[in-house]
């Protein structure tokens, strides 16, 4: 089963949903933090749940929310903004960074609508973080 990542907002957006499955965010979430570390903008990554793992954790996610607790933070969508911009056009500039992605136009896409997302928040002043999902 792939995961996908997608923007959730705080909160919620009208008028506007996010257009894109996220599985290709999530498939390459590690290289675009990569990227997003090179180009010096916050990681990707870095707007999601990251809070670490209990070292005596040996169920499955469900049980996972359930020993982590609820996760109540939220990110600046103008901050996010910015992040998804430096990373659209890192992509789409450098061939080094396209190479590095299996579907650098697909990627592109996603992070497009993402962007779209991020926009209409910013108007609406929402906050938002990235979550995953099945």
């Amino acid at each position: 089963m792939s995961m996908s990542v997608y923007p959730a907002f705080n909160p919620e957006l009208t008028g506007v949903q996010f257009e894109a499955e996220g599985k290709l965010l999530f498939d390459e979430f590690e290289m675009l933090d990569a990227i997003a570390e090179t180009i010096e903008s916050p990681w990707f990554s870095s707007f999601g749940d990251d809070r670490p793992i209990p070292e005596d954790f040996d169920g499955d996610e469900d049980d996972l929310e359930e020993a982590l607790g609820p996760w109540d933070e939220w990110y600046s969508a103008q901050d996010g903004l910015a992040m998804v911009v430096g990373l659209i056009d890192a992509i789409a500039e450098e061939p080094d960074f396209a190479d590095q992605l299996n579907e650098p136009q697909e990627v592109i896409a996603e992070l497009e609508a993402m962007k779209v997302c991020l926009e209409a928040a910013i108007e609406q002043g929402a906050k938002f973080r990235l979550e995953l999902a099945p």
